[in-house]
């Protein structure tokens, strides 16, 4: 291929190029000129999307070049067909050496015989032949030698014809003395043994039937069967078993062919099928205008170009409508990227307000300043639209983050210089991971590295669990931290040895306390046997790890014997459960004093009076499990009534004293009280509400509103909507409430 001053100059600016393409700055893929085949286009395709592209052309060159090897041993091929291969290959979209096929070619098309000449030159060169053999030589003159009449021969063709005539014609000769010698041979045999003859055919047969070349091994076959039934007359059982073999030799070979053909034409029905289904939904992908599936669209034109030959006359208009669909997904993809771009710089406009709001917050913090729960909300919601803000342009990125970076480390940074508390809570969690800094790196001295090693997972957890600090002293930190803990595994990792040793170390003091747990599994005293049990269960879990394989075996021999105690001591507890109930029976007793205790004239001598009742109550023993909770509920409210009215009287609570004096149910003064609560804890949730309202209506206030409005503002003024809202159920709630009381008051004054 010939290079000029032109194609180096522009080769230095190509992206890629190999042997076969070029890609140029403007994501435009060529291939190169290869003798015959122009230079041309192939398609447009991004550096990032390129080596997808190349495998994809790549695989459809080889799908064309086993095309072409298979139509090119077809006997039916004449030059009309080469001639439509030949532009086949001028003109597939493909990367491979081309001229390599074009070469392939025209070495077929060499072999094709001219038309209507075949027949007369093969009558003229047996005439020829004929001639020669009944014209002898005078006796006296001697016999040209054979090498000199071809040359005579040669001579005259180059004189008359052109070299492929002559070529032709030394072809036509050699053919003719094969057909001579094949005669001559089945003469031959004809006078040998006519079994040999038939068998040697026969073998002939078995050796072409494995080949795959099917167009060959057809004629070849056929030649054999126009030989066999030229041979020896005989009609003895063993050539018909010869010939049965040869016929079914001839019938598997052609059986496999037209497997072959079969299964040739289901994978081209097969990739008819993989475009119409990839066209339909291409077309999905159009017609719901999904035009940010760039990167499907991408595989879908790999695939597309990947899929080998269809069934014939089939497909038609198919590559034309995917290109239809590909120019109009282009088309719509620039229009996005066009509003992509448009949105991008509006996010940047924002990113840029909202960055000066934060500057401003940072700068009006001194060590005047006190309203700090207010700024950190402030600061935090700034915060927030920043990151709800979408991309900007690619080129700004990076300034627009390094100025967000820089508003947050100067916020923090004076609020920890100027706000003592969020500086005792930076300390605070500087102390602690500081802390578990240190632990790592003295893991980098323990003799146990096995137990070590589980205790840089758990300083792992530690260290999630600790409150965040600022980014800048959590990076600070954190590169300390991974530093020790990388540098403990790289230890780890070189005494694997000693780790197995330690193991085994584990492992044995785990298998002497499973004997000991063994032991106390028999014993009586389930008291004592229970805290031995849980002394064994502590200690195990202080024993480092054991070697993984013989982990669970063990844990179960450990684990049974503590079962077998438990199963035990649950069957003790059994035999006490008639007790529990008559202990039940004896609490329910107590309660019910109790509860008249709630309705004695004198408040304070009820209490001393309860006194007495609840010694006895806890000394009555245990319930059943399922009783349990509620006895102790029902103790509890019973005493709280009690008590709750010596308080009352002893209060100087206006409420509490008439509440004292009113003469109630316990019930209802129960009831009132457990109101007063609710009252009082509504009544604090208002006054926060109230605040939150005085907050938001502050912060409306560094908004300046706009004809064409602000959307920032319409978020504030929507929060005071809805907390005032709030505010207003909870005050509805607080008259409910204060009905709800006097009603019980107007009840127990009717009765």
């Amino acid at each position: 291929m010939k290079t000029t001053m032109e194609d180096n100059k522009e080769t230095s600016q190509h992206v890629y190029e190999d042997e076969y393409v070029i890609l140029t700055p403007d994501d435009e893929l060529f291939l190169k000129e290869q003798g015959p085949i122009d230079r041309r286009k192939l398609c447009e395709v991004s550096a990032d999307d390129l080596e997808e592209k190349l495998s994809a052309l790549k695989r459809a060159f080889e799908e064309l070049s086993e095309k072409i090897g298979e139509m090119l041993t077809d006997d039916a091929l004449d030059a009309d067909k080469l001639e439509m291969l030949e532009e086949k290959v001028k003109t597939t979209n493909a990367v491979g050496d081309f001229s390599a096929l074009l070469d392939q070619i025209n070495e077929k098309k060499k072999t094709l015989p001219e038309e209507d000449s075949s027949e007369s030159e093969v009558s003229e060169a047996k005439q020829s032949d004929e001639n020669e053999t009944d014209d002898e030589p005078d006796e006296g003159s001697p016999a040209p030698e054979a090498s000199e009449t071809k040359t005579e021969e040669v001579d005259t063709a180059t004189d008359e014809d052109t070299e492929e005539d002559v070529a032709e014609a030394e072809q036509d000769e050699e053919d003719q003395q094969e057909v001579a010698d094949e005669e001559q041979s089945d003469d031959e045999a004809s006078e040998e043994n006519p079994i040999d003859y038939y068998r040697e055919i026969l073998d002939k047969a078995k050796d072409l039937a494995k080949q795959e070349d099917w167009s060959y091994v057809s004629v070849e076959l056929d030649n054999l069967s126009h030989r066999w039934a030229e041979g020896p007359d005989t009609d003895t059982d063993e050539v018909k078993d010869l010939y049965k073999k040869f016929n079914d030799v001839v019938d598997a070979f052609e059986e496999r062919k037209e497997q072959h053909y079969a299964e040739l034409e289901k994978k081209k029905q097969e990739n008819l099928e993989t475009k119409k289904e990839l066209l339909k939904e291409f077309e999905g992908i159009v017609s719901n205008e999904t035009w940010t599936a760039t990167r499907r669209v991408s595989q879908m034109k790999g695939q597309w170009n990947s899929v080998g030959p269809l069934p014939s006359g089939k497909g038609e208009g198919l590559d034309e409508r995917f290109e239809e669909l590909l120019d109009t997904f282009n088309d719509h993809k620039v229009d996005r990227l066009v509003q992509k771009r448009q949105k991008e710089e509006d996010n940047l406009m924002l990113k840029l307000a909202v960055l000066e709001k934060m500057e401003n917050v940072a700068e009006s913090m001194t060590h005047e300043t006190e309203n700090w729960d207010e700024i950190d909300e402030k600061f935090d919601d700034l915060t927030k639209q920043w990151k709800k803000i979408g991309r900007v342009p690619k080129e700004k990125s990076n300034e627009v983050w390094d100025r967000y970076k820089s508003a947050q480390d100067e916020y923090y940074d004076r609020k920890y210089k100027y706000d003592p508390d969020h500086q005792s809570k930076v300390d605070s969690f500087t102390h602690k991971k500081e802390k578990i800094i240190e632990e790592a790196e003295n893991l980098l001295e323990e003799h146990d590295l096995a137990t070590a090693a589980r205790k840089i997972n758990k300083l792992h957890r530690r260290w999630k669990k600790v409150g965040n600090l600022p980014q800048r002293a959590e990076d600070k930190l954190w590169s300390r931290f991974k530093s020790a803990t990388d540098a403990f595994n790289e230890k780890k990792a070189n005494n694997q040895e000693k780790i197995e040793e330690q193991e085994e170390e584990h492992y044995q003091q785990k298998l002497e306390l499973i004997d000991k747990a063994n032991e106390v599994k028999h014993t009586d005293d389930f008291e004592k046997g229970h805290s031995q049990m849980q002394s064994f269960m502590d200690r195990w879990k202080k024993i480092g790890p054991v070697p993984r394989g013989k982990s669970e075996e063990i844990w179960k021999k450990f684990k049974g014997a503590m079962d077998e105690f438990y199963d035990r001591r649950r069957e003790h507890f059994k035999e006490v459960k008639e007790e529990r109930k008559e202990n039940l029976e004896k609490k329910r007793e107590i309660l019910e004093k109790l509860r008249e205790l709630g309705k004695h004239d004198d408040p304070i001598k009820a209490v001393d009076i309860a006194k007495g009742l609840q010694e006895e109550f806890k000394n009555a023993g245990y319930v059943p499990i399922k009783y349990k909770n509620k006895m102790w509920k029902q103790y509890r409210e019973a005493c709280d009534v009690i008590y709750d009215r010596m308080r009352a009287a002893k209060s100087g609570d206006k409420f509490d004293q008439e509440l004292a004096k009113a003469d109630l149910d316990p019930d209802d003064r129960s009831k009132i009280q457990k109101l007063r609560k609710e009252y009082n804890k509504v009544k604090k949730e208002a006054k926060q509400l109230e605040k939150e309202v005085l907050q938001y209506k502050e912060k409306k206030t560094y908004f300046k509103p706009s004809s064409g409005g602000n959307s920032l503002l319409d978020e504030v003024q929507n929060k005071i909507d809805k907390v005032e809202q709030k505010l207003e159920n909870k005050k509805g709630k607080m008259d409910s409430i204060t009905e709800k009381m006097d009603q019980i008051r107007e009840e127990a004054g009717d009765e």
